[in-house]
């Protein structure tokens, strides 16, 4: 409890200047609970005569009345706290170097919304937070915006002037490189009998938009000098590479610096794989970087059999003996079900290792045509396009004519329930749907809220009428952000369903602050244009409400909020107050 009160001050050094212990003040007590007690009627009774006149005791209730007011300064001391601390909200962090994907997380478990920008940034990596508009440990209250700037990552078209490469060494090239972010420089080394060791032998950027400079992601290519080939140590022995294996056989090749020039041939004898013979005879000593020739076995010659002269189960026997691989498919053809049309690779054609042989056998020269009659165009042409994937030429014949059923629905069919050739033709009769009007999208130029039809109120309109909208965002003056303005059918035109209508629309890309309208009458908020902001809702409410009669009491928004232009804002009208009901007359 706070000691240094100066309410509980005064009222204590007032208290101690009446305390009893004098005569007079005995008196003056006493004199003071007689009035009391005649007032209260509490059964005082009057001291005997002669006797000293003891002095009154002090009521307890004068002693409690501190003591209370005390408690009541107390407890609204703590009410005010508890009050101060709700509404000091969220305590911000650092969210710098978070990932954009973890802060949305934080902001969402916490009611905040961030808006988002992203610039390149050199010391934060591509899709991480660079900055924040709230400081760390600020309060911040939800549904309060934050401002976060996102990196991009390093702008990889900044230009840094071409560096001397030629006095550089690669330590000092590989720290230029990294710390200017540079991408694609590349570095290689070769023997040089003019430029020392680790020195630079040249260069190459080869990137046509720059000039005397160069990007963060132009390719430099910068050969390094090993010194001079010590050409006593520059042979290797030629191993017997008919003994390895070609995997072993590079391998060697690359250890000891021999290039390999690999051919193939068939060989009835020798297995696929196996190396038939080498230009250099094994054992012999030959400069690094000879290249030798080795003649590689493709196996025994395959040819692939006329096919036709087997049946299709003969036919993946004998390719099995053979060794080649087959797969067997199966089209419409002019042939009966079942023969033999063609194979993919000729007969007599070498068979190359890893090649498959396609087999074509008939289906059948008749295809059985059911009834589409009540189903959609899209189901007998999905139909007919499954048929003529697999060999057939089947073709689909279309008129149209207005009627009950939806668009696109198939009233009569020139054949069904049939069979039918695999080139046949078959004509159809598709409902183009019902006749509609086309609506009238536009509103009067200055309208609000509550006669411009928006975007989403046009979309609405058009599904109820089975009209197709193709929407164009486009800007024009004069109009509210998400008006239509413009139709490309007038208004009152025959169409029928599914047809296909063009609506331009200003773009819906304004906030608004939503603004408190309690206490305003209708005609008040219509003639502030608000209508003009908002698409409002008038509802009368149930509960009278004294002060409120026909005058808005509560909002569907929550005053102060940002919101959309065109948002919709539902008003709550208190009802006009109902006539007190007559008391009823006394009985006689």
């Amino acid at each position: 409890m706070d000691t240094n009160n100066p309410f509980l001050d005064s009222y204590k050094k007032k208290s101690d200047e009446y305390k009893p212990g004098t005569k007079e003040d005995v008196q003056a007590e006493s004199g003071e609970q007689k009035s009391l007690t005649v007032e209260e009627k509490s059964g005082f009774k009057k001291p005997r005569a002669g006797g000293s006149e003891p002095p009154a005791p002090v009521s307890k209730k004068s002693r409690k009345v501190p003591a209370v007011i005390a408690g009541i300064v107390v407890l609204a001391l703590i009410i005010t706290g508890i009050i101060l601390l709700l509404n000091r909200g969220l305590e911000m962090i650092n969210l710098v170097d978070w990932t954009e994907n973890d802060a949305q997380l934080w902001a969402r478990n916490n009611g905040i919304i961030l808006q988002v920008e992203q610039e390149y940034n050199d010391d934060h990596e591509a899709g991480r937070v660079i900055s924040q508009s709230v400081p760390e440990g600020s309060r911040i209250k939800k549904g309060e915006f934050v401002k976060l700037k996102i990196s991009l990552g390093h702008d990889l078209s900044v230009t840094l002037p071409i560096p001397d490469f030629m006095s550089m060494t690669k330590n000092e090239i590989d720290s230029w490189a990294a710390e200017n972010f540079m991408t694609k420089v590349r570095i290689t080394t070769e023997y040089s009998n003019t430029v020392e060791t680790g020195k630079v032998i040249r260069f190459e950027i080869n990137d046509d938009r720059v000039v005397n400079e160069v990007r963060r992601d132009s390719p430099i290519y910068i050969i390094i000098s090993k010194g001079p080939e010590d050409t006593e140590a520059a042979t290797v022995e030629v191993p017997n590479f008919k003994i390895m294996s070609i995997a072993d056989g590079y391998a060697y090749a690359e250890e000891n610096g021999l290039v390999l020039i690999v051919e193939e041939e068939y060989d009835d004898f020798v297995p696929q794989g196996t190396i038939i013979s080498q230009s250099v005879k094994a054992e012999e000593k030959v400069p690094v970087g000879t290249e030798i020739a080795l003649v590689v076995s493709k196996g025994k010659m395959i040819t692939v059999p006329d096919f036709s002269k087997y049946s299709r189960e003969l036919a993946g026997s004998v390719a099995g003996q053979l060794g080649i691989a087959v797969t067997m498919n199966e089209r419409y053809s002019s042939r009966p079900a079942g023969e033999f049309i063609s194979q993919s690779i000729k007969p007599d054609t070498v068979y190359e290792s890893g090649q498959i042989v396609e087999l074509y056998y008939s289906i059948d020269n008749k295809i059985s045509l059911p009834s589409f009659v009540g189903q959609t165009r899209d189901a007998i042409e999905s139909w007919a396009k499954n048929l003529n994937d697999n060999g057939a030429s089947i073709t689909i014949k279309t008129k149209s004519t207005s009627s009950n059923s939806p668009p696109g629905t198939i009233l009569t069919q020139s054949k069904a329930n049939t069979l039918i050739g695999i080139s046949a033709a078959i004509n159809i009769t598709v409902s183009s749907g019902k006749i509609v009007y086309v609506p009238d999208f536009v509103a009067p130029a200055g309208s609000g809220y509550d006669k411009a039809i928006t975007r989403e109120k046009a979309l609405a309109m058009c599904e109820a009428l089975n009209i197709v909208p193709i929407f164009v965002e486009e800007s024009k003056s004069g109009r509210l952000p998400g008006e239509i303005w413009y139709q490309s059918m007038g208004a009152g035109k025959e169409i029928s369903e599914g047809t296909t209508i063009t609506l331009k629309y200003v773009p819906a890309n304004v906030q608004v602050t939503v603004p408190d309208l309690t206490g305003m009458t209708r005609e008040e908020i219509l003639a502030e244009n608000y209508h003009k902001t908002f698409t409002i809702t008038f509802v009368e409410g149930v509960e009278y409400k004294e002060g409120f009669e026909e005058k808005v009491y509560e909002q569907s928004l929550i005053t102060g909020t940002k919101v959309a232009s065109g948002s919709e804002l539902t008003l709550t009208l208190g009802p006009k107050q109902i006539g007190m009901p007559e008391e009823p007359l006394p009985e006689e």
